[in-house]
């Protein structure tokens, strides 16, 4: 099952997650289950750091997190979603989206084509044991 955890100061990205068709859970709040595998939208924080809230998660559940999106603001240029970078670089997981505000149709729409897939996928894989 997957299940969407948010690291949101604003709210916005809790609102990206809603659009998203999945349980979804505040990342202080966020029970473990091993039976979950996690899509996390978080931010940047301090041009592109990745928020201390979201790097004591990742040290507890990195091996459970499918994907990551990160919101921010395309005004900070190069260090616009940087913390979704280093989170692929330090966690190996991928990043499927950075995006801003409540993110628009599309990119609500990729995120859930790609949890759609990795869903199918998963799927296939627990039907051949």
């Amino acid at each position: 099952m997957i299940v969407i955890v948010v690291d949101s100061m604003t709210g916005l990205g809790k609102k990206f997650a809603d659009k998203l068709g999945y349980p979804v859970f505040d990342i202080q709040s966020y029970q473990p289950d091993s039976t979950h595998d996690i899509f996390l939208i978080t931010r940047s924080v301090n041009l592109g750091e990745i928020t201390d809230q979201t790097s004591n998660f990742l040290h507890q559940f990195s091996e459970s997190v499918i994907g990551v999106a990160v919101s921010g603001n395309r005004s900070w240029g190069k260090t616009f979603g940087a913390a979704g970078d280093k989170i692929q670089l330090r966690y190996s997981i991928p990043l499927i989206l950075k995006f801003e505000g409540l993110g628009f149709p599309h990119e609500v729409n990729l995120v859930k084509t790609w949890l759609s897939q990795r869903s199918q996928k998963n799927e296939v894989h627990s039907a051949k044991r």
